[in-house]
């Protein structure tokens, strides 16, 4: 009995689904039929036509300048953006070392050797000179605004070279 049932409802939702299809199918062709009448209407006047082409290359072309006013705009404040930033990290790079080192008496260069000392430099002079002090990593990377990695780098690169110094001034025997 109940296998029956069962039967009777698989039958039902069979007979249900080819109903919705048939439906659906039927509002496609009338679509159809609707937007084929639509195409097929030509405008009593070319001049109509004519304006609607105008309007729409005119809105184009409005869309388009919009766009592109957007796009430059976007790209001139993120430039501004960038110079802001590198003026700002250029003056934040570490201040301590700015005022801590002292102008030294002028060198006389020749004119092709006349360029700014290298900021690196001084940096890692400083922080060769502040380890000599007996100060730590952490205090000189927070004295000189610098990453504690940079700060250990730089000295142990420092330890590296006066051990290459010391082997070239004593050869093994």
């Amino acid at each position: 009995m109940t296998l029956q049932t069962l039967h009777f409802w698989e039958i039902i939702f069979d007979v249900t689904q080819i109903c919705l299809g048939g439906l659906i199918l039927l509002f496609l062709i009338l679509n159809r039929i609707k937007f084929k009448q639509l195409i097929l209407r030509v405008p009593s006047d070319g001049h109509a036509q004519n304006v609607n082409k105008e309007f729409v290359v005119e809105a184009v072309r409005q869309q388009t300048e919009l766009a592109f006013n957007h796009i430059v705009a976007t790209i001139e404040k993120e430039r501004q953006t960038l110079n802001a930033y590198y003026h700002q990290r250029d003056t934040q790079m570490a201040p301590a070392i700015l005022t801590a080192v002292t102008p030294t008496a002028p060198k006389q260069h020749s004119s092709a050797e006349t360029s700014e000392p290298d900021p690196a430099s001084a940096i890692y002079g400083e922080i060769e000179r502040l380890a000599d002090q007996g100060l730590s990593l952490s205090d000189i990377s927070e004295q000189l605004n610098v990453p504690q990695g940079e700060v250990d780098l730089v000295l142990k690169l420092k330890h590296l070279n006066t051990q290459s110094v010391e082997k070239k001034s004593h050869p093994p025997a």
